[in-house]
């Protein structure tokens, strides 16, 4: 008699979080290709809920569910709950993990009942709201919401320590840190060949000697574009070689390209959009930065120090987590100064590397990962 395989459930508010799943949904469905094969686990039954805005991919059930990314869009918790509620009904899963904070705390509350029934639950946070520094009303909203849904949690998995600390300290369940989703180091690329640099550049309106200034994200207040702009405009201004690429998309998109207007460098500004082989891009530019103001590790800084870029990033939780003792690399996203001066002083030669530490490969995250589930 054939063994049942066992069910997991992975839930996100937006079913682009999947790009970041999708490595340990294969590893479950005994699908991961070289040079991971030798992770997989296998026998699993893999089904994902989120807003379903886009096509799931190594799922074998995708289900849309009325998720929202605001915590006042009460509507739409109401009937993500219930739908919810009716997917567990109707699906006894082994397991449940989900991401982003409040598509996660609509999961855990809608598995209260799975859980009693032997269900498990895992919730990675990818950087809590509530941290150092946040504002007040991030911990009035956040911190006893999750407090209260860890009680339904059997397992929490951080991105960085001083998450790992404060949920260890903090909430009566099991705490787990793993650094990060994990890059993927088969694809991504230390250095581009000069010609394939070069061609890289023509394509972005880019020349040979340009000095480009990187940065990806999402374009949303926390990325904090605005700031890069304002501080940098003045350098622009008096260096017409040096350029600024915003990777991404987002709705601050327009707003951004219509400051850069503004403040005169719209020219020296240049927005390609969401850029699939954002390895071989970075391996035409310079250096790599970072703004943002909350962040829970930084995915789009360690591709770029993966490609051999020096990075310049603003003072958080995540990127300390990635600098380490490296703490010139840093600097306070509210000084516009401080910064400036440190892109400038790179533009004249000064040495922002920091080589890529393995701990935050892809196959680092897959190991953990392997060895947790296999726990349950």
């Amino acid at each position: 008699m054939s063994k049942t395989p066992k069910r997991i459930l992975f839930t996100s508010h937006t079913a682009n979080f999947q790009k970041f799943n999708r490595p340990y949904m294969r590893m479950l469905r005994g699908t991961l290709e070289a040079p991971y094969e030798d992770l997989n686990i296998g026998g699993w039954k893999v089904d994902y809920a989120s807003a379903n805005e886009e096509e799931i991919f190594d799922a074998d059930n995708a289900f849309k569910v009325n998720f929202a990314r605001s915590p006042l869009a009460f509507h739409n918790h109401i009937k993500a709950y219930k739908q919810l509620k009716k997917i567990l009904n109707n699906n006894h899963y082994d397991l449940i993990h989900t991401h982003t904070p409040v598509g996660s705390i609509i999961t855990r509350l809608a598995a209260r009942k799975a859980r009693a029934d032997g269900t498990k639950v895992i919730y990675t946070s990818h950087g809590f709201h509530f941290y150092k520094g946040a504002p007040l009303k991030n911990w009035l909203l956040y911190f006893p919401i999750e407090k209260h849904c860890a009680k339904f949690t059997d397992l929490i998995i951080t991105i960085n320590h001083e998450d790992y600390e404060r949920a260890k300290k903090s909430f009566r369940t099991k705490v787990k840190e793993i650094n990060g989703v994990g890059v993927d180091v088969s694809k991504l690329k230390r250095s581009t060949s000069d010609k394939k640099k070069q061609e890289i550049r023509k394509k972005l309106g880019l020349s040979s000697n340009d000095f480009v200034i990187c940065y990806t994200a999402e374009f949303t207040a926390n990325k904090n574009h605005r700031f890069i702009l304002n501080s940098l405009a003045p350098l622009l201004r008096r260096h017409k070689d040096i350029k600024l690429l915003f990777l991404g998309k987002g709705r601050l998109l327009e707003a951004t390209k219509t400051l850069a207007k503004e403040l005169s460098i719209e020219k020296q500004v240049i927005f390609p959009g969401y850029v699939e082989k954002v390895y071989d891009v970075l391996g035409a530019c310079n250096l790599a930065i970072s703004a943002s103001l909350r962040e829970g590790l930084g995915l789009g800084v360690i591709e770029a120090q993966l490609c051999g870029l020096p990075i310049i990033v603003s003072d958080n939780r995540g990127h300390r987590e990635i600098v380490g003792n490296y703490t010139k690399n840093l600097y306070d996203p509210k000084d516009e100064d401080a910064f400036r001066k440190k892109v400038e002083s790179a533009f004249s030669g000064e040495d922002y590397y920091i080589e890529f530490n393995e701990k935050f490969s892809l196959r680092s995250s897959l190991k953990k990962m392997r060895d947790i589930y296999l726990s349950f």
